[in-house]
């Protein structure tokens, strides 16, 4: 399979986001919050966005404690951390605030992502970290979660506050799984297997893009032509999303 980064609709959505973010009106208004189901495409995009502007990607763990998110944070900004939380925190709040300025001074965009931010969103000690650090340096700070945070965050007004934009990724139209398709898919593909592949996937990347590694090993065989349906009748294209049983393609 191509390793492109395919953009979708879902993208346009999280780059519109980004900008609203960047366009916020209240400074210490620096976080967003990117939400959708498993599957949807939200840890690629953040991921891809974060390579693009070299921003700071994290995962975040569910055993997290405030020193082990700034031990992780230093590492990914080059910085040695010191021992006390106190000290990291003023080491961490020093590079941001670097980083920042000399994004500010080039015109270039600059942030932090914290994926499976579902881990973390009901402990306060963490999200208070979370939020001292973009009110102490405007930083810019995306928390990519599966749809709880945006509830999670009710109990935390004082962080709640500071979400400038939320950002709820969607199952991909007709449209953008043919663009999947055609970027990724290393064999050419007819037309009814696509809309085939969008039907049976429900319009998720991952399922899409385990319909396409399927294609792919049943169209290198083909000798260079498209692959069609009839060519996948009675082989298994995607495993179903909530009993993981095979979906077979039936052609009658």
């Amino acid at each position: 399979m191509k390793p492109a980064f395919i953009q979708t609709s879902n993208t346009a959505r999280f780059l519109d986001a980004v900008d609203a973010l960047e366009r916020r009106g209240a400074d210490e208004a620096c976080l967003m919050v990117v939400e959708g189901e498993p599957g949807q495409g939200k840890s690629a995009t953040a991921k891809w966005w974060s390579v693009q502007n070299g921003c700071v990607y994290i995962r975040a763990k569910r055993k997290w404690s405030g020193g082990w998110f700034l031990r992780e944070l230093l590492g990914e900004l080059r910085v040695m951390p010191e021992h006390s939380f106190e000290r990291m925190f003023g080491q961490a709040v020093k590079a941001i605030g670097l980083r920042m300025t000399e994004a500010r001074a080039s015109g270039a965009t600059w942030g932090i992502v914290i994926d499976e931010i579902d881990h973390v969103s009901k402990d306060s000690k963490i999200l208070e970290t979370l939020r001292d650090l973009t009110d102490l340096t405007e930083v810019p700070m995306i928390m990519v979660g599966m749809g709880r945070v945006k509830q999670a965050l009710t109990r935390f007004p004082q962080v709640a506050r500071r979400v400038a934009k939320y950002c709820e990724f969607e199952s991909l139209p007709l449209d953008d799984c043919r663009a999947l398709v055609q970027g990724r898919c290393e064999v050419p593909v007819d037309e009814a297997l696509v809309r085939l592949l969008h039907r049976v996937s429900a319009g998720f990347s991952c399922e899409i893009l385990e319909g396409i590694a399927t294609i792919e090993r049943a169209g290198k065989r083909l000798g260079g032509r498209a692959v069609t349906v009839q060519d996948l009748d009675g082989q298994p294209i995607i495993n179903e999303r909530s009993t993981g049983r095979a979906i077979i393609v039936r052609t009658a």
